[in-house]
């Protein structure tokens, strides 16, 4: 993910749209509507993340912009869709779930300093992707006179039939292989394994009704697969494990609790960051093991702790 990019800064820019537009229907329960949207906002973020890369002083402030004016255009096109779901599609390539997940697995692989400094900045930016939407909201309200509830419910959202998630999935699992820089021979390799996954997990969640269980089985399934494809085929395990992982991690969750908190809403707030906590503690069960059962006794080398 640190190399030099694989592919050109106009192909980053408008995966940037991509990413937005497909998770919008996959992960948030959008329309088409609302994909559309999601797809804008995420090109304008792409475009600010470009200039972040040029311009080093910007860096910093970031993460703030990009939440600020998603909350203002988002609640600008609130009426035309669902505030919660263009939003948080929009932001969702800054969404902190991966790197809560990894500070959570390195907590309990007793790293404490890694694991701590990760846990806290997974939280932090969590709390600045929700009030940078906060402040982008109260200023569109402050400046059209109207009252866009700043509360992110993806309840109010009119999503499409699940069915249509199984179409716009590779797409997504694609545009975040070009996201952490995977070259395109191997996209094969992450579709396959996280489609597994994805499967199971659509199979626990929406059809034997277990949440709580679903994100266990999918990630002892991502990590099992992803441990015996990379044993016969000699690719890196956490190559092709990664892009399938971060559809299974609870960013938005943070998100969407400490706007929870910021909206005065503290039972649903506290209810979301616990949510958000257990998810990613059955990530880390599942990982941990599918890699115990394919290396029993442990890996020489690894690229990350659970793989």
């Amino acid at each position: 993910m640190t190399a030099a990019p694989i592919y050109a800064w106009y192909w980053q820019v408008l995966n940037w749209g991509v990413i937005s537009w497909t998770l919008c229907l996959v992960c948030f329960g959008g329309s088409w509507q609302d994909s559309g949207i999601s797809l804008a906002l995420g090109l304008m973020a792409g475009c600010l993340n470009l200039a972040a890369q040029k311009f080093s002083g910007y860096t910093n402030f970031f993460e703030v912009s990009v939440s600020i004016l998603t909350g203002l255009f988002g609640a600008a096109l609130s009426q035309w869709g669902c505030f919660g779901a263009t939003s948080l599609s929009a932001t969702v390539v800054l969404l902190p779930g991966l790197v809560m997940t990894t500070g959570v697995i390195e907590l309990s692989s007793r790293h404490m300093i890694a694991g701590t400094v990760r846990v806290f900045y997974a939280l932090l930016l969590a709390f600045i992707i929700a009030y940078g939407l906060l402040i982008g909201v109260e200023i569109y309200n402050q400046m059209a006179g109207h009252q866009v509830d700043t509360l992110l419910d993806l309840t109010q959202c009119k999503g499409l039939s699940k069915w249509t998630w199984f179409g716009s999935f590779p797409l997504g699992i694609i545009s975040i292989s070009v996201l952490v820089n995977i070259h395109w021979r191997h996209w094969f390799s992450v579709i396959m394994v996280a489609g597994v996954s994805y499967g199971v997990f659509w199979l626990f969640k929406f059809h034997l009704m277990l949440d709580d269980l679903a994100p266990v089985v999918a990630s002892f399934v991502l990590g099992l697969v992803a441990n015996i494809w990379s044993k016969f085929t000699g690719q890196t395990a956490y190559m092709i494990l990664l892009p399938g992982e971060m559809f299974l991690v609870p960013g938005s969750v943070g998100v969407r609790g400490f706007s929870s908190l910021l909206s005065k809403n503290g039972a649903q707030g506290a209810q979301l960051a616990m949510q958000m906590i257990t998810t990613c503690l059955s990530i880390m069960i599942g990982l941990f093991a599918s890699t115990f059962l394919v290396y029993p006794r442990g890996k020489q080398h690894s690229a990350i702790l659970t793989v």
